[in-house]
């Protein structure tokens, strides 16, 4: 009895949580491509940190239904949301930039993750370290084997998505 109890409150619960959807309405998938130019050279090696401002520029002018949203040279902003570091066994640092602001544009309306990778030498060490393996300890040398370091250019262009019809 007490199983039908719980499957019962289980289905009733599960029916009010699919009821309340978000008012939001992301059926339409037109977007204009948004590229922005980097101001600041950054690099995993360098001094930088989880949640630090990203200074860019708007590299042409936004126009939706004739009608320009933004032009050429408008200043804009991210933020860094994420920094992994270089790991052993070749696995590359990484450098993820999110949260971009653009004046004139609706924040919601923006979106992309922008991802930075050093290189990858994982594909290069797995090979070696498996045939090594039968010999003891042999292996575990490819641990000190580390990635490359991640850097996001001055000037580099970052490529956006933005979604006009959004609300």
């Amino acid at each position: 009895m007490n199983r039908f109890f719980y499957i019962l409150l289980f289905m009733l619960f599960c029916q009010f949580a699919c009821a309340n959807e978000l008012p939001y309405d992301f059926s339409d998938t037109k977007f204009i491509k948004v590229k922005l130019i980097n101001a600041n050279e950054l690099s995993s090696k360098g001094e930088i940190y989880e949640g630090q401002e990203v200074r860019l520029t708007l590299k042409n002018d936004i126009i939706c239904h004739n009608t320009l949203i933004a032009r050429r040279g408008t200043p804009a902003k991210a933020r860094i949301e994420t920094i992994i570091t270089k790991g052993m066994n070749g696995f590359p640092a990484e450098i993820i930039i999110d949260n971009f602001q653009i004046e004139g544009l609706n924040d919601g309306q923006l979106m992309d993750v922008y991802v930075k990778k050093g290189r990858n030498y994982a594909l290069l060490v797995y090979p070696i370290k498996w045939a090594l393996t039968p010999i003891p300890f042999v292996g575990s040398l490819t641990n000190l084997i580390m990635g490359g370091e991640a850097k996001v250019k001055k000037d580099e262009i970052i490529t956006i998505k933005y979604f006009p019809h959004w609300k």
